[in-house]
């Protein structure tokens, strides 16, 4: 009874505070700050034992600064801040990882390998990424003179890896004991991503070096023949052959598989004029390469065609989600099943290329319960949702624990969430972003080793104090107990409900999108400049001001955040026709949604599966599911799979 009773306060008090606000706006008119300003209901109290006076708390702010002063000195090559603040024991561990990440890549690129080991063994394991972990090998390799098999791992990666990783593997090339083969692989790879100094610097290293001047030799001839009485001069120009060499034939794959060439329209004739001088593995890996390109630019015949002729083995994982699009979006269900198969099994087990594996089996009549059973369980991702709706399973959004509040009164005698919560709170008085992702920093290292009914306490208490991002973060952490309210939270409710009703589009799907845009985090600011809950940039806000006939107002208001990014939202659906090709709009650009329709209509969720843009594609996945989620909490029925649709042919 305590736990409902906790939520039914929380709810009465936020029902009250928005009782006392003003009615929604009139059409032409922005909501009134004061609805949506309140962020923390009034009946919490919530005190933080360890930073009760404000001489504690000033120095924990104090201490943030020294953080952010240490992690700008280490981008311009000064120690000293680094290795001062990491010895404060007062400092936020979160706060101390993140910045001893950033200074181990600073010091394994400047080989200061003495501080390196030190603050490499300071690190948990946990926080080692592999560019770090690289570096470490690099460092073993320097000092023992013994190739690590780490070294020989990275070397058979067609992955673009970071620089630690390429370092190694050239001073492991420059032992002479890793196989020259995937040597010149790596060399093809740096070449495919356009890193010319580390092609040169693998090649350098088995002492064969490429050629000063990369991609294909044209060689220009030059005739004179008569026309009448006069001698005219006439020129034409052919390709060159490789020479034959793996050096000389590697800068000819630069002229096939750098970005560059594959931007230009006849790389494939130039790819076939060339062919027959390459090695097979040559050509196979530029197969590979051109596959991968023409899948992105979803021409699958040429992709299936490509990738069909390159080597399998040595597919990135890349290369084979696109080898499986492309037979995907051009329906053909024989070819799809063959392709998953051959995946590797990290592959070939995710919920994504089960479910489709089980399309491809029902497509031929087979059945793939087991497919879509697996994929189920995997979660509450896109393609567990429409697992489930295949096994005939609705939508399940109903809690099965709520927060217990002596455990949300324990979590309070935590010093690491006491750090977060102060600099969250101070964040809200003017801190600023930064402090505000510190804090997230902070209440993520403390939180990572919670058991389920702590996360769900620590969610509640998160979002107790509009911490929201840190609410979806400690709620989405759990498998078994679930209490959905806070895993898709859903504040700023009138306002929300009524600029979506002014637009006609479903507050379900707007929710959807601002879950995955902000996490109701109006400080939210991508890198590209776009602002507040709905992420909207400056140019589109003046847009959409114009045209609803704003012309004082503020992108950071969260009233007026809401207000543009559902008319934006309604915008793109009444013009592209379909929730679906709006929200990739939303991500990438109308044009761009337009673009990736197909020349006939395609299923929803193929056409989602086969946008080119990574960050898209798992953004159009996620908004339609949190859409589907909403949807449920709100009180209505529906499948995700109706949801997706069928997206038109392209005009």
């Amino acid at each position: 009874m305590k736990n409902k009773n906790l939520n039914k306060i929380s709810l009465l008090a936020l029902l009250l505070i928005l009782a006392a606000c003003s009615a929604p706006p009139a059409k032409d008119e922005v909501a009134p700050v004061a609805e949506t300003k309140i962020e923390t209901p009034k009946n919490y109290h919530y005190h933080l034992p360890h930073f009760a006076n404000a001489s504690d708390r000033q120095a924990l702010i104090d201490n943030f600064y020294r953080y952010r002063n240490a992690m700008n000195a280490v981008k311009s090559g000064d120690n000293f801040q680094a290795a001062d603040y990491l010895a404060d024991n007062t400092s936020p561990n979160a706060l101390k990882n993140n910045l001893r990440q950033a200074w181990l890549v600073q010091l394994g690129e400047n080989a200061d390998w003495e501080t390196f080991a030190v603050q490499y063994d300071l690190l948990p394991d946990t926080a080692r990424s592999k560019n770090i972990n690289c570096y470490n090998e690099l460092m073993n390799i320097t000092q023992t003179k013994t190739i690590s098999v780490e070294a020989a791992i990275q070397a058979k990666s067609n992955d673009n890896l970071p620089a630690g990783c390429v370092k190694l593997i050239t001073a492991a090339a420059y032992s002479g004991s890793l196989n020259k083969d995937d040597i010149w692989r790596r060399v093809w790879v740096s070449l495919a991503y356009n890193k010319t100094t580390d092609a040169r610097a693998l090649a350098n290293a088995i002492g064969e070096p490429l050629p000063a001047q990369l991609g294909i030799p044209v060689r220009t001839q030059t005739q004179i023949h008569k026309k009448g009485k006069k001698k005219v001069k006439t020129k034409s120009t052919s390709m060159m052959q490789p020479n034959g060499t793996r050096a000389g034939n590697a800068a000819a794959l630069h002229g096939i598989v750098s970005p560059t060439a594959r931007n230009k329209g006849n790389v494939a004739t130039q790819f076939q004029h060339i062919s027959g001088s390459l090695k097979a593995d040559e050509k196979a890996f530029a197969h590979g390469i051109l596959g991968l390109s023409a899948a992105k630019d979803l021409n699958m015949p040429a992709a299936l065609s490509h990738f069909q002729a390159g080597n399998p083995q040595f597919f990135t994982h890349e290369q084979w989600e696109w080898y499986a699009r492309a037979a995907l979006r051009l329906h053909r269900w024989d070819r799809l099943q063959t392709i998953i198969e051959q995946m590797p099994d990290e592959l070939q087990n995710s919920p994504t290329w089960q479910y489709w594996r089980g399309r491809a089996l029902a497509a031929n009549g087979k059945d793939a319960t087991a497919l879509y059973q697996s994929a189920a369980a995997s979660g509450r991702n896109f393609y567990a949702v429409l697992s489930q709706e295949e096994l005939g399973i609705p939508l399940n959004a109903k809690n099965n624990a709520e927060a217990q509040i002596p455990l949300i009164n324990n979590i309070l005698q935590d010093k690491h969430i006491n750090q977060a919560l102060v600099l969250f709170e101070e964040s809200n008085r003017g801190g600023g972003r930064d402090m505000r992702v510190a804090a997230g920093l902070q209440w993520r290292y403390t939180v990572a080793d919670f058991d389920e009914a702590n996360l769900i306490a620590s969610a509640q208490l998160a979002n107790d104090i509009g911490f929201y991002e840190m609410a979806i973060y400690s709620a989405d952490k759990t498998n078994e107990l679930l209490n959905f309210d806070l895993r898709y939270l859903s504040p700023y409710r009138d306002t929300t409900q009524y600029y979506a009703q002014q637009n006609g589009i479903d507050p379900a799907w707007v929710y959807g999108l601002i879950r995955q845009e902000s996490r109701f985090m109006m400080t939210a600011q991508s890198g590209v400049g776009a602002s507040g809950l709905m992420q909207i940039m400056p140019a589109t806000a003046r847009l959409i001001a114009k045209q609803i006939g704003v012309s004082d107002y503020d992108i950071n208001d969260i009233n007026t955040n809401i207000q543009m990014g559902t008319w934006y939202l309604a915008d793109g659906r009444n013009k592209l026709g379909h929730e679906v090709l709006a929200t990739a709009g939303y991500n990438a650009g109308p044009a761009r949604a337009k673009k990736w329709q197909a020349n006939v209509p395609l299923e929803g969720a193929i056409y989602a599966e086969t946008i080119p843009f990574n960050e898209t594609r798992d953004y159009v996945k996620k908004v339609m599911t949190n859409a589907m989620y909403y949807n449920a909490l709100f009180g209505h029925s529906g499948s995700l799979k109706q949801r997706m649709g069928t997206i038109a042919a392209r005009d």
